[in-house]
């Protein structure tokens, strides 16, 4: 394990009021998207310099997908066991990888605009689920793969809607909230009877929980430049989310008490974080350019899994 640090070129301020589609959204900024080269589907990590060459290997790390803008366009990968493989192979935008039940559900603008799509781990039946004329991002699966949450764009604000995994059944999540309050980054409970997700509706975006149905949201984080892309603990007692006090590091706010505490700091800086029992990962240098996929070890150090000169965003542990 080793303490990891960047160069002054890898380090940035965010500022304090950031852009309504959430941290991740910032990354993607839309890129003028070229030809793929050829790539192989399979890379040993610990080969040549061509290929993904993380500066620590970890073998017992759980597997996870992510995204990387290695081909010159962001598409998604899959880490396991020391090795990454490519998982997609088109010229335009996959991104917001999450994995439950076996499944894994992402956003692509394969097909124009921004969709959902679905498939297994491995994307072997893998299915457009939305068509609607906004965008849609940012989907999540419930524990038992019979739901998804996900932004969407349709009604011209970004708003929470659930939906079956099937696609059918889309419907806006009643949060109390007007219409004009921008919403962002849903996220299952363990038990899949609640969903944390973040916005603006008391003036800067912050942590909030309501029932998977529906109702009242319990305000969990008073952050005073926000909270951004919050998870849920392995066990669900805690939320962990992105905070912006300098740096973006990870805080930890106790569902049941609201009591908020740091978790865990890196210099230059960490978030989209993804956890599941077998552990935590985050991205080191998240919100720039160069982004590399970490884990969270017990004593909240970090060890770099996947670091290569392209970037590397949204971790998301695979549930097989």
């Amino acid at each position: 394990m080793r303490k990891i640090t960047h160069s002054a070129s890898h380090e940035m301020s965010i500022a304090s009021p950031f852009a309504v589609r959430s941290l991740s959204r910032a990354i993607i900024a839309l890129t003028a998207i070229g030809g793929l080269a050829a790539c192989s589907a399979d890379q040993q990590i610990t080969s040549n310099a061509q290929q993904h060459e993380p500066a620590v290997t970890v073998s017992a790390s759980p597997a996870f997908v992510y995204v990387s803008d290695s081909s010159g366009v962001n598409q998604l990968w899959q880490y396991a066991g020391g090795v990454t493989s490519r998982l997609t192979f088109t010229d335009m935008v996959d991104k917001d990888p999450h994995s439950a039940a076996g499944h894994l559900v992402f956003a692509s603008y394969r097909d124009g605009d921004e969709e959902i799509y679905m498939g297994r781990t491995d994307l072997s039946g893998l299915k457009r689920l939305t068509t609607s004329a906004g965008e849609d991002e940012q989907p999540n699966l419930s524990p038992d793969g019979s739901r998804i949450a996900f932004v969407s764009y349709r009604s011209g604000t970004p708003r929470i809607w659930v939906m079956d995994s099937t696609g059918a059944n889309q419907t806006a999540l009643s949060t109390g909230s007007e219409s004009y309050v921008p919403e962002s980054a849903p996220s299952w409970s363990r038990d899949g009877t609640q969903l944390v997700y973040t916005s603006t509706r008391s003036g800067m975006s912050q942590v909030f929980v309501i029932p998977a149905a529906g109702g009242t949201p319990v305000q969990l984080s008073r952050e005073m430049n926000g909270a951004f892309n919050p998870v849920w603990s392995a066990d669900g007692s805690q939320i962990y989310f992105v905070s912006v006090m300098g740096e973006p590091s990870l805080r930890a706010v106790t569902v049941a008490t609201g009591e908020t505490s740091d978790w865990v700091y890196d210099a230059a800086g960490i978030g989209e974080p993804s956890c599941s029992s077998a552990g935590c990962i985050a991205v080191e240098g998240a919100y720039g350019s160069n982004g590399s996929i970490v884990s969270i070890n017990q004593d909240l150090s970090t060890t770099t899994l996947v670091a290569t000169p392209a970037n590397e965003t949204s971790p998301t542990i695979l549930v097989r």
